[in-house]
């Protein structure tokens, strides 16, 4: 029995632990890849490199890396059966994925969705003037409206 299980260790159970470590690799090899193309593309925009554009990447391997260690387990406890961690090397498939797009994406495409976000808080912030000027316009175009009828009869 002792050695069925020493067998089983050694032969079904390391392959998991080193298909998920090469998981993690990948996976931190895509955020670093990502990392540097963002810095890059910081510089061509010339914005400012801050603390809280790398607080992203921190704050993206919490949310990669979080279910990724469950998957983990479950795969541990799945090893029995199923004979790669499958849901660890799905989860890292779509990390990679999600890290390869977010590179893909081109610097202009960034700065118009700043843009739009500028211009969506400037609308936000005033938007008491523009209910405002909308309410003034329907007043006055009421009154066009009433002053074309009286001359018309």
């Amino acid at each position: 029995m002792e050695k069925a299980i020493i067998d089983f260790i050694e032969n079904h159970m390391m392959n998991h632990i080193i298909l998920i470590a090469l998981c993690v690799a990948a996976t931190i090899g895509a955020m670093a890849v990502d990392l540097v193309s963002g810095v890059q593309k910081a510089k061509q925009r010339g914005e400012a490199r801050t603390s809280t554009g790398y607080k992203k990447t921190a704050t993206k391997a919490k949310k990669y890396f979080t279910p990724f260690l469950t998957l983990c387990f479950i795969d541990i406890l799945c090893c029995v059966v199923i004979p790669i961690p499958v849901f660890s090397m799905l989860w890292t498939a779509y990390c990679i994925f999600c890290e390869f797009v977010s590179v893909r994406e081109k610097s202009w495409q960034k700065e118009e969705l700043r843009k739009a976000e500028k211009t969506m808080r400037v609308i936000i912030d005033n938007k008491d003037e523009i209910a405002k000027m909308a309410a003034e316009l329907l007043f006055q175009r009421e009154n066009e409206n009433n002053t074309v009828k009286k001359e018309e009869k």
